[in-house]
């Protein structure tokens, strides 16, 4: 009598919010293994379907969590391999290489993670010429400013959530750009800053699928950012376009993709579209965050959430996710997301007008994220926001109407000390 197959067992790297749960209802009877770090631990939803949870210290080397995985491997054979975040993916990419798993090359998830590495790696396959510097001092900013001009961007070489980012136009604002890109890199796995000319155009992100080496842009995202610290605070799909503009943006993100080695997965690609050039900002091997797969889900039926779950289980998707764009989409046509950034410093006492916001037409979800008691450090990155809004509409600039009208409902009531404070706190 022949011995029926045991269930598919996953190997999960770092958590993944509702991604481990979304994996298992594509694919009951699914066995899952986390290995993670103690911060992810109480995190994790759903622990009780875990088949086991290996926690590693927070310095603990690549070697020990390949080391973690292989005795896995040893008493439980891993069928597949992956990794939801952004954290831990150099780890994931030795452990796929060690136990022959299928995931990104190492060589891949450097170039994407480093932002200098990406540059080179692109200049070497002709996507992209933009001249990049890591410096560590001001010395080293000067010297770009030298080569290129001004205005610089300085940014973490591993960013993210828009943390540590500025704009130098002289050399008065180098001082102020090592300190907050110092504060951006400080929880970082490297501390690098990267310096590259600032590029004028207009900012949009590119959701991409891939399969086998095979690149589906499912949509073009029109970001919007406020001016100090570029922080997004809204997001429009799909993005009003032209065609032959949409044509020279899928088609960059396609060479940019091959060129760094992407095989699988969802992709999140920022772009800067100038006359005449699209230029690469960063991409991610995950999906966008902010909504944004929510926003697409809303307008042309495809869950980026849905497709990472089944790609992680070995499901093909590259088919279902073309019929469904070539089926024409849901019944909204534009959807959008606005963010409430007060620019205050200080506790939230409280948070009116959320049922007004809900109210209004074509609001579909609205958000507080900074509930009473939190504090408010002003608009210095992705985690300052307060609240945002979803709207719907028949047209690009319908939908951000809307979610703009809900957020102008809501209101935040900030106590603040002021200086006297921060006197006391420098004092003592």
């Amino acid at each position: 009598m022949s011995k029926t197959p045991d269930p598919m067992h996953l190997l999960i790297v770092s958590g993944g919010r509702d991604l481990p749960d979304r994996a298992r209802d594509a694919l009951p009877g699914l066995r899952t293994t986390v290995i993670c770090r103690p911060e992810v631990v109480p995190r994790l939803r759903s622990r009780e379907k875990i088949q086991r949870l290996i926690v590693l210290r927070e310095d603990a080397p690549v070697e020990e969590w390949v080391a973690a995985a292989r005795f896995v491997h040893s008493v439980d054979p891993v069928h597949r391999l992956t990794n939801f975040t952004e954290k831990d993916t150099e780890k994931t990419a030795a452990i796929g290489l060690a136990l022959d798993l299928p995931w990104h090359s190492p060589r891949t998830v450097r170039a994407v993670a480093d932002k200098c590495a990406m540059r080179r790696t692109l200049a070497d396959a002709g996507v992209g010429e933009t001249l990049a510097e890591v410096v560590h001092d001001a010395e080293g900013i000067l010297k770009v400013a030298d080569r290129s001009g001004y205005p610089l961007i300085c940014k973490p070489v591993r960013g993210v959530a828009s943390k540590g980012v500025t704009r130098v136009d002289g050399p008065d604002d180098i001082p102020r750009a090592l300190a907050w890109g110092a504060v951006g890199a400080g929880d970082l796995d490297s501390p690098d800053l990267l310096v590259e000319p600032f590029l004028s155009g207009e900012e949009y992100s590119v959701e991409s699928v891939s399969e086998d080496g095979e690149h589906l842009v499912v949509g073009i995202t029109r970001k919007l950012s406020e001016p100090d610290h570029f922080v997004e605070i809204g997001h429009v799909v799909p993005a009003p376009l032209p065609d032959a503009d949409e044509d020279r943006i899928a088609s960059t993100v396609r060479a940019m993709l091959t060129a760094l080695g992407v095989r699988t997965g969802v992709t999140h690609t920022e772009v800067i579209v100038a006359p005449g050039a699209v230029h690469i900002v960063e991409t991610h091997l995950r999906p966008a965050g902010d909504e944004i797969p929510e926003l697409w889900a809303r307008v042309s039926g495809v869950d980026l959430i849905d497709v990472v779950a089944r790609q992680a289980v070995g499901i093909k998707v590259l088919d279902d996710v073309r019929a469904a764009l070539a089926g024409g989409g849901t019944e909204h046509r534009s959807a959008a997301i606005w963010y409430a950034c007060p620019d205050a410093v200080g506790e939230i006492v409280s948070v009116e007008g959320e049922e007004e916001a809900r109210a209004l037409e074509g609001v579909v979800d609205v958000e507080v994220l900074r509930e009473p008691g939190k504090r408010l450090k002003g608009v210095t990155g992705s985690f300052a926001r307060a609240a945002h809004v979803c709207a719907v509409g028949g047209t690009p600039e319908e939908a951000l109407a809307r979610a703009r009208e809900g957020v102008r409902a809501l209101s935040f009531t900030v106590r603040s000390a002021g200086m006297a404070e921060r006197h006391d706190t420098m004092a003592s």
